[in-house]
Parts: structure tokens; C-alpha cells; sequence
């Protein structure tokens, strides 16, 4: 398998699904369903049709937010893992966050990642082993190695568990960094920790679709991952990830 080939291929994917999404944002605001916190337009539709008309022209098996599984899915198999649209609440309200997030991965294990922050026209790439690129330039997760100082990236996903026990954990662990930002896009809260904006990312309960992509950038970038699955929510996952793993050692 030529990942490098397959990159390009995502990347490609990646830009003309964020070109139509940038295109009809302020007028394509048709929602689909709304239930609980979570909610579907259109256009997440329309980004993803967009995204599997390429992706299909490669062999392997596509994992959809939207359309669900496509093909074999096997733990020894090439998958595509595609969100077309993560933070598609910001996107309705035209809070610009939000992006397309495409993986490859090997079963679960993804291989490459694409994150494509449409509104600010950066692309996101990496190979695992390989490095990443922000539009082209190499870049690298940050040096920052004491909490007291790190930036950590995290929220509250749709489908989270609020119990007080829970919330109490989530703030303790928030306290011991120096600030906490919540952007409502998991795709660009890891890409912004793939490239030094951010030291720390923190979600349970997250959809594998909305990190499989930033986990690929973070690893090529040189990060450390921790990802298990969720005992609640089929393919719910809860995710550490940050520059380096002493950032959560003992929290």
C-alpha cells in the first residue's frame, strides 16, 4: 500500500468537501435531525457523498459518520474512517470551528491522517512514522513538558456520562493545567496539539470518526496517544493525547 498516494488521495477528498462547505455555509443550514445535545444537517451529507466519490476509488472498506460502514471492516484490513463535518454545531451557528477529518487506518490503527480546517484554509496531513505538514511546511507537536504551562484542548461530546462523579474528575483534571480551551471540534483540537497551538487533548465518550485523523497527525508529529475503547458507546472511545505522555503522568 503506497500511503503516500493515499494521503493525497484523502487530501484531495478532504479540500473539496471543505471548498463545498465553505461555499454554502451561511445559506445550507437545513437540519436533518436533532436529539439530545447532537445534531445533523445537510450538509454533513453533502460533505460526505462529496468525500466517498473519491475515497471509492481505492479498494479499501469506509467507516462514515454519516452512512456508517462500507465494505469489510476486519482488524487486519485498510479502513477509511471519514467525519465530514466534526463541529457541525459550530458550523450552524458560524462559529469557525470545525473541519473535515479523514483517516486511513489498519483496523483500528490509523496509518495516515487529513484534518482540513476549511475556514482558515489549513491542511493537516501526516503519515505515522513519516512526519506531518500544516499547508506543506513540517511541523512538530510542541516542547512543553510541565502542566503548570500547558494549553490543554478538551470538551464535552454529545453523548458524555454527567454524572457527578464524572464532572468531578473532568474538573479536577482540568485544574492542574495553566489554561483549558473547548472548541467543539475534536478534529481541530488535535491538529492544534499536532502543531503546537495546544499541549494536551483530553475527551471520553468520542466518537472514533472525530479522532481517528487527529490521532495519525499527533503520532506522525511526534506525540504521545492513549485511546480505549468506551464502555458505553459502540465505537465511543476516550482519548488522551498530548506532546508528550508526562503531560498526564498521575492524573
Amino acid at each position: 500500500m503506497d500511503l503516500t498516494k493515499e494521503l493525497e488521495r484523502a487530501e484531495r477528498a478532504a479540500r473539496a468537501a471543505g471548498e463545498q462547505l465553505r461555499k454554502h455555509a451561511a445559506s445550507d443550514q437545513t437540519i436533518l435531525s436533532q436529539e439530545g445535545r447532537d445534531v445533523k444537517l445537510q450538509a454533513d451529507q453533502d460533505a460526505e457523498a462529496v468525500i466517498l466519490e473519491i475515497l471509492r476509488e481505492s479498494p479499501f472498506a469506509i467507516l462514515a459518520e454519516e452512512s456508517g460502514e462500507h465494505g469489510e471492516i476486519a482488524s487486519d484490513l485498510p479502513l477509511w474512517v471519514v467525519d465530514p463535518l466534526d463541529g457541525t454545531y459550530n458550523y450552524s451557528r458560524q462559529i469557525p470551528f470545525c473541519a473535515v477529518s479523514i483517516a486511513l487506518c489498519r483496523g483500528e490503527e490509523p496509518l495516515l491522517g487529513v484534518i482540513y480546517d476549511f475556514n482558515r484554509d489549513e491542511m493537516f496531513c501526516g503519515i505515522v512514522g513519516q512526519g506531518a505538514t500544516l499547508n506543506g511546511t513540517p511541523i512538530r507537536v510542541s516542547e512543553v513538558r510541565d502542566r503548570s504551562q500547558a494549553v490543554l484542548v478538551t470538551g464535552v461530546p454529545a453523548r458524555s456520562v454527567f454524572t457527578p462523579e464524572v464532572l468531578m474528575q473532568f474538573a479536577q483534571r482540568m485544574a492542574v493545567f495553566k489554561k483549558v480551551r473547548l472548541m467543539g471540534s475534536a478534529a481541530v483540537m488535535l491538529a492544534y496539539v499536532c502543531c503546537g497551538r495546544a499541549d494536551a487533548y483530553l475527551e471520553n465518550e468520542i466518537m472514533f470518526w472525530d479522532v481517528a485523523a487527529g490521532i495519525a497527525l499527533i503520532r506522525a508529529a511526534g506525540g504521545w496517544v492513549h485511546i480505549e475503547p468506551s464502555e458505553h458507546i459502540a465505537w465511543g472511545r476516550r482519548v488522551r493525547c498530548a506532546a508528550d505522555g508526562s503531560l498526564w503522568e498521575g492524573i
